[in-house]
């Protein structure tokens, strides 16, 4: 059966080579690029990420990328100069994105994958007795946890907490590893980190306690009288002081070679029994699987960001006015975002959307984007088409998707006046919002090629004025919260960015484009 479906697999990737080459052929003999073929290439390299190694889906993608750049020239396939610059930087970008995104996206779908039959066996064995069903009430409390998209200290926190709940500890901690010869607790539920420091100040000796035997020798480890055990030395004066007797700890991977220890505590002497250990060993592999998880999650959030932004800065590029217009729009909108409380999952997305939000303007023509006199009527309805292209993108990346409504629609207005949809008021997603009052404030203290940047005072005075007309309410006067709050705005520095903002009633005369 194995070999079976070793060889269904090996199929499966020849097919999407032989694919890959057949939409390159379809390109060839229709003889133009951009190709109408040119969006197929996304196929096979979906079907191959999600399922076979990086390896696969960037060679897929390399052979994609070859066949939409300008070396096919040489095979008398005629290119549209206007685009020239997108056909060497953007759609490598894009296919190359898309393939390690998702072969990301499927390895931490497979860590949820873990966490649900974890979850699952735990419902079975639940039923014999009422602490395993309170070990499993602990396990999905870690399980929503990691899946709300909280970060490594939250996540960390509810942890400690709910084992600590679970097995009836005074104290519960995630001893890590300093160097080679320290060792101190990470985020311990039943005392304070301070306490701990006024004793160890560079950490506890590595390798002292039931934590640094569990470290050391990658096993379960347990004190009934720690007082009475030659493995404490240090420990006992503040294990007296923050009072605890005995203790158990059990190894938990924290990454690449680096292994820590989940450690309980009681004030009393405890014979710990087998079940107890083995309750302990179960909740240790569940944290290790948390931290991986959250610690995956974060770089994947990290690196989708920091790839959007790098692919954004690409098409920035293009003009020298630029001046990182997306990157300040990303930090800015951020801000924003966490001054109206939003929950951390919300602002990432956030700071991508607004990463992305011009994304769109790849399709714009460099004699459009880079005009510095008025636009015609005609000239700025297709840059106004940058926020359904800017769209599509995103849908055609499902790590990119929950940035979709501010990319499409951050060019709404409040009164329901703007584009693509027209949409008023509340119905506009907070995030386009949120996007929307940034990039105008951006563009007006920012210089162009016909003018200089407005000082910070009049753009407040003008968002102000539109605030309930244009801009959400609510969202500006977050943001001018945020900018009383942050003494680097208060010089009013000015940086350089392009022609990219235009108000609806701005259409014909020199203004803020976008």
């Amino acid at each position: 059966m194995f070999a079976a479906s070793r060889i269904g697999s090996t199929l499966v990737v020849l097919c999407a080579f032989l694919a890959t080459f057949i939409i390159g052929g379809l390109v060839v003999v229709d003889g133009m690029i951009p190709s109408v073929f040119t969006t197929l290439f996304f196929l096979p390299i979906i079907v191959v990420a999600y399922r076979f190694p990086l390896t696969v889906s960037v060679g897929i993608a390399v052979i994609a990328s070859f066949f939409s750049s300008p070396a096919l020239e040489l095979a008398g396939v005629q290119m549209d100069s206007a685009v020239m610059p997108v056909l060497w930087l953007g759609w490598p970008a894009v296919y190359l994105f898309l393939a390690v995104s998702l072969n990301q996206w499927g390895s931490i779908q497979e860590q949820r994958r873990q966490l649900e039959l974890t979850e699952e066996h735990l419902l079975e064995v639940s039923e014999r007795n009422d602490r395993r069903q309170q070990e499993l009430e602990t396990l999905s409390a870690i399980h929503t946890t990691i899946l709300s998209g909280s970060d490594e200290t939250t996540v960390v926190e509810e942890t400690t907490r709910r084992i600590a709940e679970a097995c009836g500890a005074k104290i519960c901690m995630i001893s890590v590893p300093v160097g080679t010869t320290a060792q101190r607790p990470f985020l311990p539920v039943g005392f304070n980190e301070e306490v701990f420091e006024r004793f160890f100040p560079d950490g506890a000796p590595f390798g002292e306690g039931v934590e640094g035997w569990a470290m050391l020798h990658g096993r379960l480890a347990a004190s009934e009288n720690i007082f009475d055990d030659p493995r404490y030395d240090g420990l006992r004066n503040f294990a007296a002081l923050v009072g605890y007797v005995s203790a158990a700890a059990a190894p938990i991977e924290l990454d690449a070679d680096v292994v820590g220890a989940l450690v309980i505590c009681y004030p009393e002497e405890r014979k710990f029994t087998a079940e107890d250990l083995s309750r302990l060993e179960r909740l240790a592999h569940q944290t290790e699987l948390a931290i991986r998880t959250v610690k995956q999650r974060e770089s994947l959030s990290r690196f989708a960001f920091d790839t959007a932004l790098a692919l954004t800065e690409a098409i920035e590029s293009r003009d020298p006015y630029t001046g990182g217009h997306c990157r300040r729009l990303a930090d800015q909108a951020g801000a924003v975002a966490s001054k109206l409380v939003l929950p951390p999952k919300e602002i990432e997305i956030v700071r991508l959307g607004a990463a992305l939000h011009d994304m769109g303007k790849i399709v714009v023509p460099d004699a459009i984007l880079k005009k510095p006199d008025r636009l015609t009527p005609e000239e700025y309805a297709i840059v106004k088409q940058h926020c359904y292209s800017g769209g599509q993108i995103c849908k055609r990346v499902g790590f990119l998707m929950n940035a979709y409504p501010i990319v499409y629609h951050h060019h709404e207005r409040w009164d329901g006046e703007g584009y693509p949809d027209g949409l008023k008021g509340e119905k506009i997603p907070l995030g386009a919002r949120i996007v929307a009052v940034m990039d105008a404030f951006d563009a007006m203290t920012t210089d162009r090629p016909y003018r200089a940047g407005m000082p910070v005072e009049e753009a407040v005075s003008i968002l102000k004025d539109g605030a309930g007309r244009q801009w959400d309410q609510q969202v500006v006067n977050a943001m001018l919260d945020t900018i009383n709050s942050d003494s680097a705005n208060e010089d009013g520095h000015r940086h350089e960015s392009p022609n990219w903002i235009v108000l609806p009633d701005e259409i014909g005369s020199p203004g803020p484009s976008s």
